[in-house]
């Protein structure tokens, strides 16, 4: 929370009485930014191949040499946030050869920007009285926050990222009033 310096006895218009002083002090702002960054993809092959009749869980083959980056976390590439072409559903009765979870690719991370601004004014006698409002902004920027993709091969929509993340919410804003006594 940061009280802006305006208003009679701050750095700015510390000379301020009266109307004045009441309409420019008080004011103040805070915020939470948060910055995330993406967790690792972990695979899996939508395509039977017998293995789970074991207790095991298929994974996709990893073709070598392939760069299985190619376009990450770009927001144009929803329709294939990674390289689909370098992941191979595994032969019968077999596990693949790609890890649990790929080190390389992520889902998308967080970028958020919480804000508020606010507003305390006394009055009356000895200044006991007083009004605060407040506007708060949740996700200030309606910056979408992608859901994983689909990491199931053999899977009709594997790479695409088709909804956001759960609990995610688009630009959301409050206002609040008190009465100070």
């Amino acid at each position: 929370m940061l009280d802006l310096p305006f208003g009679h006895g701050k750095k700015y218009l510390t000379d301020a009485t009266g109307f004045v002083d009441k309409l420019v002090g008080g004011w103040g702002v805070d915020g939470i930014t948060i910055f995330q960054k993406g967790f690792p993809l972990a695979f899996g092959n939508a395509i039977p191949n017998y293995i789970n009749s074991y207790g095991g869980v298929s994974r996709p083959n990893v073709v070598a040499g392939c760069n299985k980056s190619s376009g990450l976390g770009s927001s144009a590439k929803l329709g294939e946030w990674f390289n689909t072409a370098c992941f191979t559903a595994p032969a019968d009765f077999t596990y693949g050869n790609e890890s649990r979870t790929d080190p390389t690719l992520r889902s998308s991370g967080v970028n958020n920007w919480d804000f508020a601004l606010f507003k305390k004014t006394m009055f009356g006698p000895d200044e006991r009285l007083g009004i605060a409002f407040r506007a708060e902004f949740f996700n200030i920027f309606n910056r979408n926050q992608w859901a994983p993709p689909n990491t199931s091969v053999g899977s009709s929509t594997f790479g695409q990222v088709s909804s956001i993340y759960p609990g995610t919410n688009p630009r959301l804003i409050q206002f609040g009033l008190k009465f100070l006594f």
